[in-house]
């Protein structure tokens, strides 16, 4: 006996056709070729109706075949409670994933397959545990170049190349977190390069000096050599940055105009942060005390682009190694 196949869609429009020119399932078996058996089963099986579609026979098989496999969830509840209780605690499914690997446990799944069981389950609880919410990645489309909207201040492409390599810490990106129906009050977020650690800021105001102010105070709280160069986009919020400057040993420089994504560290941290802060929340009932608790509940957090390290590991580790060059 050869080997057994399913029958594929071209299969089941032949079958069709033939069945349409009155065929006996015996000269069909013979044309396609499949034994007879198969074609009764095929008919008993993916007929709607007393009629045979190929369209929706195969439908009908896709949909059995998906319903039948069992996913490693449904046989393994050590592994579903560990996803399940990580998911809870915001982590992605490719954090998710890595960590697992890293750790060496004795069970894993990969991130697709974690996507698969969260989408499969239909839990909107689980659904809403993931950072985006969103079934699709988003697609990313190319922007022009501008010039700087302030003219003399210093752009990115005028930044040292070695900041780009990540390989030191001291280089910080900014950005402002709005709320819907409420833009005057925003929270600063200040994500390092190299660790992805972050801070977060609360700000009753957009007015520039505060704002700035405030990322002067939380700069003034490290030491100076871990605050080298911050980068910036052209909100007006950041355009005083004379006096960040003036107070502390750091360079500013800004994203090209409408050019955000080019301080992307920042930008992937805001969407992060949106599943704790969406743009519905009330700031008013937002404090410093509940920033600073979320912002070091993201810095315990595991990163695929840190090889599944923490930003606060990888934060500590490099500014003990940067004491002892220096001492």
């Amino acid at each position: 006996m050869g080997q057994y196949t399913h029958l594929s869609i071209t299969d089941r429009r032949r079958f069709s056709i033939f069945l349409k020119m009155g065929l006996s399932i015996s000269e069909i078996a013979k044309r396609l070729p499949k034994d007879r058996s198969t074609l009764y089963r095929e008919l008993k099986r993916n007929s709607c109706e007393d009629a045979y579609s190929a369209h929706e026979a195969q439908l009908k098989a896709e949909e059995r075949a998906f319903n039948k496999r069992s996913s490693k969830f449904e046989t393994d509840s050590i592994l579903r409670d560990h996803v399940i209780k990580s998911l809870q605690k915001s982590w992605s499914p490719e954090q998710i994933s890595g960590h697992m690997k890293s750790e060496q446990l004795n069970f894993y799944a990969c991130h697709e397959t974690i996507y698969q069981f969260v989408y499969r389950s239909k839990n909107k609880e689980l659904y809403y545990c993931l950072p985006y919410k969103k079934p699709n990645r988003q697609i990313r489309y190319t922007r022009q170049k501008s010039l700087c909207r302030y003219g003399k201040m210093r752009l990115i492409t005028q930044r040292p190349a070695s900041v780009a390599t990540r390989q030191r810490l001291g280089h910080w990106e900014g950005d402002t977190v709005e709320f819907a129906g409420n833009r005057k009050k925003v929270i600063t977020t200040l994500v390092e390069r190299k660790s992805r650690k972050i801070y977060l800021i609360k700000n009753n105001s957009k007015h520039s000096r505060g704002v700035m102010d405030k990322i002067k105070e939380k700069f003034k709280e490290l030491p100076s050599y871990l605050c080298k160069t911050l980068t910036l986009d052209q909100g007006t919020e950041f355009a005083d940055y004379k006096h960040l400057e003036l107070n502390v040993k750091c360079r500013v420089y800004y994203c090209e105009a409408h050019s955000p994504w080019q301080k992307g560290s920042n930008e992937n941290m805001n969407g992060r942060l949106r599943w704790a802060l969406p743009k519905k929340s009330d700031p008013d009932k937002i404090t410093q005390e509940q920033l600073d608790q979320l912002a070091e509940k993201m810095n315990q957090c595991p990163r695929k682009c840190l090889g599944y390290k923490t930003p606060n590991e990888v934060f500590n580790s490099s500014w003990k190694r940067s004491c002892r060059s220096m001492s």
